[in-house]
């Protein structure tokens, strides 16, 4: 009886410690990854802009779970998502190349508008739904183009209005005497 007990407290031990022992390295999910953005880079207040984000790569797939790429654009003032779009990779993720296509409103007002393009890699049936491949910052210009500011004050500009007179005043007297001269 003591024997089996033993052998009972033993075999429950090793269960144990093949269920708790972790792998002492893991393969990484995907090999390479490209991800480029398109977007214009100035639009109309209240308008519908289109981002393109296309994603590139090879991953580790034996065809059982299912791959898709998804696009988050983020407002960088609000850190609100703004547009949530995704484009299926399919069951083979080994070589692929997929677009997804995100629409948005543009802002009521003139601004430079920030924006985080999230890109995500999503496997159904894994452990975690989704890795997060690449964040590209995205500026848009809104409206038309602020015109520079000059830090100038009005006593400054009559100031050099003043100047400017002078300069012209003594020019114009000057060019006189040489006329004078070579008569």
């Amino acid at each position: 009886m003591r024997t089996r007990t033993v052998l009972c407290l033993a075999l429950i031990a090793a269960a144990i410690s093949a269920f708790t022992l972790t792998p002492s390295a893991t393969a990484s999910l995907c090999q390479t990854i490209d991800v480029s953005t398109a977007y214009p880079h100035q639009a109309l207040t209240k308008q519908v802009v289109s981002v393109t984000t296309t994603v590139a790569g090879s991953c580790t797939s034996d065809g059982e779970d299912y791959f898709a790429v998804r696009v988050d654009l983020v407002g960088n003032a609000t850190n609100t998502v703004l547009s949530s779009n995704s484009a299926p990779i399919g069951y083979n993720a080994n070589n692929f190349s997929v677009s997804v296509k995100n629409a948005v409103l543009s802002p009521e007002e003139n601004q430079t508008w920030l924006i985080d393009a999230n890109t995500y890699l999503t496997q159904a049936g894994a452990i975690s739904g989704k890795y997060l491949l690449n964040t590209t910052a995205i500026m848009i210009q809104i409206g038309t183009n602020p015109l520079p500011e000059f830090p100038f004050n009005s006593s400054f500009e009559a100031a050099l209005a003043i100047i400017g007179t002078i300069l012209a005043m003594t020019a114009a007297k000057s060019s006189r005497k040489k006329e004078r001269y070579s008569r």
